[in-house]
């Protein structure tokens, strides 16, 4: 896993760009102060998507149950 200061990822956007999608690399951005608890973590979508799917999947919030996805709801 990579790190980059916010100053340097902005000068980097491009190489952090490939080597996340190219070079399955994960990258995190740390501010200068080096406080972790405020650091992103760039990473492919598809691995985002695999992420956000497993974490659905394994412990479905008591709103999910309770109340309608409202986006897969058929209106009219």
């Amino acid at each position: 896993m990579k790190r980059y200061s916010p100053a340097a990822a902005q000068q980097a956007l491009l190489q952090i760009l490939e080597e996340v999608n190219h070079r399955q690399e994960t990258v995190v951005v740390t501010p200068t102060d080096g406080t972790d608890a405020e650091s992103v973590v760039i990473l492919a979508k598809h691995e985002w998507e695999a992420l956000k799917a497993a974490l659905e999947t394994a412990q479905p919030t008591p709103q999910a149950a309770t109340y309608p996805d409202l986006d897969k709801m058929e209106w009219g």
